[in-house]
């Protein structure tokens, strides 16, 4: 293909952004007669090979994960042959650098990204080491970002205690994001020496009993089960029905005597420092939702800046009303 003129170039580009432009709009854009777009079109199609398409926007995925792989010694081409031809993997991408390769993979749930992550990725052949990430948003130049929690900024600046910004955080959960129940905790959750730390330090709740955050503290130490996912991959998990989730067959009698249907755990972190886990609960069976998961991502984010003031506190767990 030839080089483009400036004027051919500015064509194309507005083409490009809106194909359904018309002549006239594009001439008054270039400055040019209509007349003279019409006879660059024509060149560009016939000449150059540019082709003016109808695109569809698709629905986005539920779950996409990012995946940067270390392979072993002599593996890059095989690994990237078997996670290529999966049915789940979007894109793989040979890189340089200290990971290999990039995995882009997209799942009808949180439940079907994480098995995937540990069946095929942890567990599987050739790889040697791994990190992943959910994507929660896509930015754009044309994406505009509103904040939703810069009055809980606000308020959680000037609270005095851990329970009362963990309060806080609970009231603007079940007031801001539709959550029937909600329980945050601030801790080292699940600490590679459990004795030393079996629960985070201080934790609060709505909505749910004293029996099921008690029996949940003790199944997740023995069975480690979703809580504890969470913590380890460092990452949101959104399961649309407990009840019949498989992450959630160890306590199924438990969720269905508590009352909720569907659930959503995410990470509370100040820079690369955890510093606890949000969990949100609905009585019914929702869909997963990107807005939703952004905009949970943001209160624990706002969470987790705020945390880090008391990362020395420590007091006993602690319950919260109803």
């Amino acid at each position: 293909m030839r080089e483009l003129d400036a004027l051919d170039t500015k064509i194309f580009g507005l083409l490009a952004e809106n194909g359904r432009m018309s002549n006239l709009e594009v001439a008054a854009q270039v400055g040019v007669s209509e007349k003279t777009v019409r006879q660059r079109i024509r060149r560009l199609i016939e000449r150059d090979g540019m082709r003016v398409v109808a695109t569809m926007d698709l629905e986005t995925p539920p779950s996409r994960l990012i995946v940067l792989v270390r392979v072993e010694s002599g593996q890059r081409f095989v690994v990237a042959d078997r996670l290529a031809s999966m049915p789940q993997v979007d894109e793989v991408h040979l890189t340089t650098g200290a990971y290999e390769m990039i995995v882009l993979a997209s799942f009808e749930s949180d439940s079907d990204a994480l098995e995937f992550y540990v069946r095929h990725i942890e567990q599987g052949p050739g790889i040697a080491q791994s990190v992943s990430t959910h994507v929660v948003e896509t930015i754009t130049r044309s994406t505009t970002r509103p904040d939703h929690f810069e009055q809980f900024d606000e308020q959680a600046s000037s609270v005095g205690s851990l329970s009362e910004l963990l309060d806080l955080a609970c009231d603007v959960a079940t007031a801001s994001l539709g959550a029937d129940r909600v329980h945050v905790a601030a801790g080292n959750v699940w600490p590679a020496d459990p004795a030393s730390s079996p629960w985070p330090s201080t934790m609060r709740w709505r909505g749910l009993s004293s029996r099921y955050v008690e029996e949940i503290r003790i199944k997740g130490q023995a069975e480690g089960i979703v809580l504890p996912n969470i913590v380890k991959h460092n990452q949101h998990v959104f399961v649309a029905d407990a009840r019949t989730d498989p992450l959630f067959r160890s306590v199924t009698d438990l969720v269905a005597s508590e009352g909720f249907h569907s659930w959503l755990g995410m990470p509370v972190c100040n820079g690369d420092t955890r510093r606890g886990t949000l969990c949100l609960y609905w009585n019914n069976v929702i869909t997963y939702r990107e807005d939703l998961v952004l905009r949970v991502q943001e209160l624990a984010d706002t969470l987790g800046k705020h945390l880090a003031r008391y990362s020395s506190e420590s007091s006993d767990a602690s319950d919260a009303p109803a």
